[in-house]
């Protein structure tokens, strides 16, 4: 993986290069291993790279022969293989054994239409001075990040937003409605609202084209999930998401650096590891937990049980060389500042600064890992899917506390603002005929789902692997298992009223009974006292220090809200987690300078 950032500009009242620099310094974290910079008149191109195939050869900005074409890319392709062998057939002569190379060719071949060839993950930009324009593209589910600055003058683009924010003139004002946005949606983002008034997203599954003649832009969505007929009865479905699922892991583990594996001992880690255990020896496994955990663990209808017995467990089926990963109160809470700066807005707060910390201590050990994200997106695994709880609010997203209103001095009215959101999300489903009610609805909340719960979830996998030059990878977010399980029906889904079913069924032979039969938990918390203590003396000391904080954000509510343990994000941010999120509301005001206009 790698940290890309480049621009064009019009204006000539200041050091190019140096910003350049600036720009690309500012992500070293995404690519610590080598620097690049390509510029030709106004155009300026920069890399930062994480070497992970082929380390040798794949410098970047690279070119073809006649510097025609220059790429600056972030991602792997893992269909690699395949696409050589088309270009080779064309007689496309490849001079490395790096994806950056299969990317640059393949376009060369079949121009913006090559995204559609590559299953990978991936963010890159490629000057085409054949064509006279800018070219950038995202995968399909945004697992790999792009961000945009666009006026008469200029257009920048780069990896992430600190990195926009080098380039002069750009401001960290925020409109009200971002602020809304903010406030109602988040830590989840609207796909292509930055939060940022200057800074926009380069939306998944989208290329965007900059045209060097006339100074214009123009999208394209290259892909978007698709209704198929499911005429398989339930033992095909297992069987044929067996396949899929094995072939996208085995994809993955290519490597030219060592792989790691994270495994809280849920189902979706443990089918990772156990596909991988097949394919190599004494695989290196990890796992978080908390200091005293044991003592202050405190089941939820949420969090009904710790992962630590599960995760050894599972390790030693494995026979892996398991690394357990464990964290203080203090640790938690110094990483926290760091974490928001990393993914440049508040987020999951020690849901996020606990996996920086995890991340940092697996890099120790191995450059590549991966991971179970998205499974519960896709094979409805989270409990709005099926408890009756969560399914009553159909007007809304169910993940999203409908409380915010209170925690706020000003008006914001939250919830409309979210209504607003999701009503025009489902507009966008097109709706499939042939489904039952049951399937439609199901449909709609994983559309959901993977637009704004699982697109968060990345985000933040993203930002927190690549602080630490950790390369992390999703097969469960390979597209083609993604688009199949999407059309396969909620009755096998949930068959014998029990989530994931068809995935438990696919795997049962690899996988042991007490995993399989083992209730969904999600990413651990920790429930320590002294954690709570902690928070408590930051967020006071944010109450007085900061004007513009203490001006929006009532404090009594917000103290409230988290004493009642109430959900203000689903599963992942109750109680002590709001206390650390406002936390970090607090030091983004401060530390981006925010100005609300």
């Amino acid at each position: 993986m790698c940290g890309i950032a480049g621009f064009l500009t019009k204006e000539n009242n200041f050091q190019k290069e140096k910003i350049l620099k600036n720009m690309i310094n500012c992500i070293t974290h995404r690519g610590p291993d080598q620097e690049g910079i390509f510029i030709k008149d106004n155009i300026f191109f920069g890399h930062k790279r994480l070497a992970i195939i082929d380390v040798q050869n794949g410098k970047q900005p690279m070119s073809t022969y006649d510097n025609k074409l220059i790429i600056i890319y972030n991602g792997e392709i893992y269909n690699s293989d395949d696409i050589k062998k088309d270009l080779l057939k064309q007689n496309l002569n490849l001079k490395t054994n790096c994806d950056t190379e299969i990317v640059l060719k393949s376009y060369l071949l079949w121009g913006n239409k090559c995204v559609n060839y590559l299953n990978g993950i991936f963010a890159f930009a490629i000057l085409d001075l054949i064509n006279k324009k800018i070219f950038l593209a995202r995968d399909r589910f945004g697992v790999k990040p792009l961000f945009y600055h666009f006026d008469k003058n200029n257009f920048v683009f780069a990896s992430e937003i600190k990195s926009i924010l080098k380039f002069p003139n750009i401001t960290t004002d925020i409109k009200k409605d971002d602020l809304r946005e903010l406030f109602a949606i988040g830590p989840s983002r609207t796909h292509g609202n930055a939060i940022f008034k200057d800074i926009s997203e380069l939306k998944p599954g989208y290329i965007l084209e900059f045209d060097l003649s006339n100074h214009k832009i123009k999208f394209k969505k290259y892909f978007e999930l698709k209704h198929q007929e499911h005429k398989e009865n339930i033992y095909e479905t297992a069987e044929h998401v067996r396949i899929l699922l094995t072939k996208a892991i085995k994809r993955q583990l290519v490597s030219d650096v060592p792989v790691g594996y994270f495994l809280s001992g849920g189902l979706d880690s443990s089918i990772i590891s156990a596909v991988a255990s097949q394919e190599y020896k004494n695989i290196d496994t990890f796992s978080l937990d908390f200091l005293d955990n044991k003592k202050y663990f405190s089941k939820s209808l949420l969090q009904p049980e710790n992962d630590e017995y599960y995760a050894k467990y599972m390790a030693n089926y494995l026979n892996s060389n398991h690394h357990e990963i464990i964290l203080s109160p203090k640790e938690l809470a110094d990483n926290l500042e760091k974490s928001l700066v990393m993914r440049d807005l508040p987020g999951m707060a020690d849901v996020d600064s606990s996996l920086l910390k995890f991340c940092g201590e697996i890099k120790n050990y191995v450059t590549v890992a991966l991971s179970g994200e998205c499974s519960d997106e896709i094979f409805g695994g989270y409990p709005w899917f099926y408890n009756k709880i969560y399914l009553d609010n159909k007007d809304n997203f169910p993940w999203i506390s409908q409380n915010r209103n209170d925690l706020f001095n000003i008006k914001l009215d939250l919830e409309n603002y979210s209504r607003e959101k999701y009503l025009e999300e489902i507009k966008k489903i097109p709706e499939n005929p042939d489904d039952d009610t049951q399937d439609k609805f199901i449909k709609k909340l994983t559309f959901l789902d993977i637009n704004y719960f699982m697109a968060n979830l990345l985000e933040r996998k993203d930002r927190m692997s690549m602080a630490n030059g950790l390369e992390v990878r999703v097969p469960y977010c390979d597209h083609e298992l993604v688009n199949y399980v999407f059309n396969i029906p909620w009755r096998y889904k949930f068959y014998n009223q029990q989530e994931k079913s068809i995935l438990k069924l696919a795997f049962k032979k690899i996988i042991p009974e007490k995993i399989l039969s083992r209730k969904k938990n999600p990413y651990p918390k920790t429930f320590h006292e002294d954690y709570k203590n902690i928070l408590v003396s930051l967020l006071d000391k944010k109450f007085k220090e900061s004007s513009l904080f203490s001006e929006i954000i009532n404090r009594e509510k917000v103290f409230e809200f988290a004493n009642k343990k109430l959900s203000y994000y689903g599963q992942l941010m109750s109680g002590t987690q709001v206390l650390a999120y406002f936390y970090q509301v607090a030091l983004w005001f401060d530390i981006y300078k925010i100005n609300i206009c």
